[in-house]
């Protein structure tokens, strides 16, 4: 009987541990997935970027700004 309580309490503790080990690595994933969804991000960040730049130079119009020089 002791044997098998011994046996038994190491099953639960290495059940406990593998459920660490398994929360760990779902968190991991978590981050894992947000961090997939960066290039993308990214890529539609310098889009919008650039479409911001050429809004401004068609707000400028054809002159352009006139730029004065400190003395």
């Amino acid at each position: 009987m002791a044997e098998q309580s011994i046996q038994e309490k190491q099953f639960d503790l290495l059940y406990q541990e593998l459920r660490r080990v398994a929360d760990s690595l779902e968190a991991l994933q978590a981050r894992m997935s947000v961090l997939e969804n960066i290039p993308g991000a990214v890529h539609e960040l310098s889009r919008l970027n650039g479409t911001l730049e050429s809004l401004a130079y068609a707000a400028l119009g054809r002159e352009g700004p006139t730029l004065r020089r400190r003395a």
